[in-house]
This record gives structure tokens, C-alpha cells and sequence, in this order.
């Protein structure tokens, strides 16, 4: 980013400024009082486990130039410090992000949808970085700081920008898509997640599609047209391309291969491959590839950046512990993506043991019983050797899995990581793949860490 002066931040903000020298120069923003850099500004956000204004002494000790803190809260202790005084500190660094965003003329894509979004924006960040300067979100920072913190690096020299977008609430990806203002947007499918605020599907729908409406009248949607509820949209007005299997899409594929190591597929008849699990995976490349044309890339260009593309880190990792393979998709868990991983599993031919260990699922709302018990009946119809429930709602797929025909002494309740890790060493061998499934505050990879000691020991 470009120096900013301390005024037109506070003018940006619509904050009180307290500073004897207001046109002094930043260098930068942070939210961390560890990692602040000399001539940063630092935002005390207060979140789920700390709040800033706790650390904003410590913020000025390693170097911070300034504070952004909320009013009525009196934590400085040294009151000459430079400070900008606002209602909500989480407001302000959106608008910070936006006034960024503001000053470039280059193209914004941004990615939503239940599953897919991290893979696509990471699979469509690394097709352009062939041809442009890209940037794009770290890991899966996609809520109001991972996006504004995003936007706070951006300076001249990108010439396009790949964000992800997530929500759990009504009206967040509005929040979002009125800071990142985005000319081209994706959306990779509708699902079962985040129905405790949302709802129901219809919600989650209504809620994704807020994304299409921040666009501006020359810009570009793309959208998954297998999906039931996304192909409502080919009736609006605005610019529109649609990818998928159904006949008549705009990107359309086609002659899907399972190879050694990932899928051969057409797109529009032109052959692509990729060196990733998961069949669901060749429509996130369908959504890549689509937006990489529609930006000036030619097909030659895309197949060959496609080759070497790579899943994040554990959505569908393989990872080997002494005889061992597991499937580590422990990222989140919701139940369109637990079939897809459970889809995974059982197209493994190398190995014929197959063992599920699985946590909660959440915020489901009402229907999380339901949802649970579904996924029970899918793990018992896909005839799997071994289910481990990890959770108070992982349970209910064990007891589901159990009612659909899974022996009893191949389901398994424990309590915590360890219980987990001694149950697969006591039942494994060089036959056994291991899927690892739940969400994020479920910390199913934990399971890794403690198998590993007990395969040492």
C-alpha cells in the first residue's frame, strides 16, 4: 500500500482524531500487537477470544504509530498516544478496506457459495498469477478482517484481485461485497451450512445471490448450473455464464476420467486434467476456468497452470502415518461436503479397510439431528468398515449408521482426539485409509498429531 496520512484515515472513518501532528504518514494496519510493524496503525478489534484495547499499550511499545479504538472504552494508559476515536473499531476497518479497494480500477473476482469457495479462489489465483500480479485472500480469511486485512495489500503493481467471501448471518456477504465491490463474481453451489442463522437452503440461497446484486450493470456472474437453486437466475436481466453438466451451459463438461492421481475432464470440448481427489473438484476448475477466459487467458496458458494446481491445506490432504493413509478434510464439515468426502473414500482402490472418524457438525440450527442422521445412512450405505463419532451430534450418525445396518462393534463414541487415535492404532494396518471429518472447531486434524505418538510409542 501507499503512505496514507493519519487525517485522511480518520476523515475516511468518520473518527475523532486526538495527534499534534495529523499529516504524519502510515505505513500499514494491524489487528495484532505481536506481529505490528513500526509506522503501523493498530485497530483494537475485539473478538471472539481477545479484545484489542487490552493490547493497545503493547501495540504502541513494538512500534505502532497510532491507535484506532472504540469511544467510551479507557485503556490507554499514556493518553498522548496518536488515537482516532470511533463507534464500532470492526465498522472502521471496513471502511478502511473499502477506501483501498476505492483507489484501484482493476478487476475484483469474488468467490462464495457453501463448498468449493477457498478451492476455487485458490485454483483461480494461481491460473492468473501465469499472466497477471494477483492477490488474493491468505488461507480461508473470508469474514469482515481476513477480507479488509486482504485489501490492505493491495497497491499498484496487482492487476487482478481473487477474494472469497463467507457468511454465517443474513446480510454478511452484502457487508463484504460493499468493501471488495467486486466486477465478477462465482458462485460455486448452494448447501445445507450455516442453517443456524440462515435457516434454511432457501436462506442460504437468498444470502449468496446478495453477492449478484453488488455487481455493476458491465460486470459478470458465473454460477454452477447443475445446482437447483442457482439456475433461478437465468432469468435476470444481468450478464450472466453458467457452468455444469446440463446440457446448454455456457461451460459445459464433459468426458470425466479418474486417473492415478486426479480427473481428465472436458470443458466445451477442450481436455483439461488435475492433480486433485474428488470429482466435485473438476466443477471448482470449471468455475477457474471460466473466469480465466472471460480475463484474456488462452486455453494453452490454462491447461498447463492447471496441471500443477494443488487443494489447501486439508480438504482432501492425503497424509501417511507408518502403514496408515488418511484422508484429512478436517477444514469443515457440512453435509453436502461430507458426502463428497465420503464419495472420495470410496473410490480409493489401493486400499479395501475404510474408516470414517467424525465430528460435529454445526451450526445446523433445527434441522441438525436430521442432517446428522442422513450423513449416518450414507456412511452405512457406502459400507464402511469402521465409523468413530467425535461430538455430541457425531453421535447421531453413529446411532443412524448403526439403524441402517452397520454392525455394532464397528461404531465407535469417544471423547476426545486421543480415544479417537488409540481406537484407529488398535484396528489398523497397511490396508487402512482413514477419513477425518468435521468442523473447523471440531480440530479433527488433533487426531494426526496424537496417532503419531501412539504409532511411535
Amino acid at each position: 500500500m501507499k503512505t496514507i496520512k493519519l487525517r485522511e484515515i480518520a476523515e475516511i472513518v468518520n473518527g475523532e482524531l486526538f495527534a499534534d501532528d495529523p499529516e504524519i504518514r502510515v505505513k500499514g494496519f494491524s489487528i495484532d500487537s505481536r506481529t505490528i510493524k513500526t509506522g503501523e496503525v493498530f485497530i483494537a478489534v475485539k473478538g471472539n477470544r481477545f479484545d484489542g484495547h487490552d493490547y493497545i499499550m503493547e501495540a504502541i511499545k513494538n512500534g505502532a504509530v497510532a491507535v484506532i479504538r472504540k469511544r467510551n472504552i479507557d485503556k490507554v494508559a499514556d493518553h498522548s498516544v496518536r488515537e482516532i476515536l470511533v463507534n464500532e473499531t470492526l465498522d472502521a476497518l471496513g471502511k478502511i478496506a473499502a477506501g483501498f479497494r476505492g483507489r484501484v480500477f482493476i478487476p475484483v473476482v469474488c468467490v462464495s457459495g457453501t463448498n468449493g469457495k477457498t478451492t476455487v479462489k485458490d485454483m483461480l489465483a494461481h491460473i492468473l498469477s501465469g499472466k497477471y500480479k494477483v492477490l488474493k485472500n491468505k488461507d480461508s480469511y473470508n469474514n469482515i478482517i481476513g477480507l479488509s486485512l486482504t485489501l490492505f495489500d493491495l497497491d499498484s503493481s496487482h492487476e487482478v484481485v481473487v477474494l472469497e467471501l463467507g457468511t454465517n448471518y443474513p446480510g454478511e456477504i452484502a457487508k463484504l461485497a460493499e468493501i471488495a465491490r467486486p466486477y465478477l463474481a462465482v458462485i460455486t453451489n448452494v448447501g445445507d451450512g450455516h442453517l443456524e442463522n440462515l435457516k434454511n437452503r432457501e436462506g442460504v440461497f437468498l444470502e449468496k445471490i446478495s453477492l449478484l446484486n453488488s455487481l455493476p450493470d458491465d460486470g459478470m456472474m458465473f454460477l454452477n448450473k447443475d445446482d437447483s437453486l442457482l439456475v433461478k437466475v437465468a432469468s435476470w436481466g444481468k450478464h450472466k455464464r453458467f457452468f455444469g453438466r446440463t446440457e446448454g451451459s455456457d461451460f459445459c463438461i464433459s468426458k470425466i476420467n479418474r486417473e492415478e492421481n486426479g480427473y481428465s475432464f472436458c470443458l466445451n470440448k477442450k481436455k483439461y486434467y488435475i492433480p486433485v481427489l474428488g470429482e466435485h473438484n473438476i466443477y471448482n476448475a470449471a468455475a477457474a476456468i471460466a473466469v480465466s477466459e472471460y480475463l484474456g487467458m488462452e486455453y494453452v496458458e490454462i491447461r498447463e497452470r492447471l496441471k500443477n494446481v494443488a487443494l489447501p491445506k486439508m480438504r482432501l490432504e492425503q497424509i501417511k502415518i507408518g502403514d496408515v493413509l488418511f484422508i484429512n478434510d478436517a477444514y469443515n464439515s457440512n453435509p453436502s461436503s461430507f458426502r463428497c468426502a465420503l464419495k472420495v473414500l470410496k473410490e480409493n482402490s489401493s486400499r479395501k479397510k475404510k474408516v470414517v472418524v467424525a465430528g460435529d457438525m454445526l451450526e445446523l440450527g433445527e434441522k441438525s439431528g436430521e442432517l446428522h442422521e442422513n450423513i449416518g445412512k450414507n456412511i452405512a450405505e457406502a459400507k464402511i468398515d469402521c465409523f468413530i463419532a467425535l461430538g455430541d451430534s457425531a453421535r447421531f450418525i453413529a446411532e443412524s449408521a448403526v439403524s441402517f445396518g452397520m454392525k455394532e462393534n464397528t461404531v465407535f463414541n469417544v471423547f476426545d482426539h486421543d480415544a479417537a487415535a488409540k481406537v484407529l492404532l488398535g484396528m489398523s494396518d497397511s490396508d487402512t485409509i482413514v477419513l477425518l471429518k468435521g468442523s473447523r472447531a471440531s480440530k479433527m486434524e488433533e487426531i494426526l498429531k496424537c496417532f503419531t505418538t501412539c504409532y511411535i510409542h
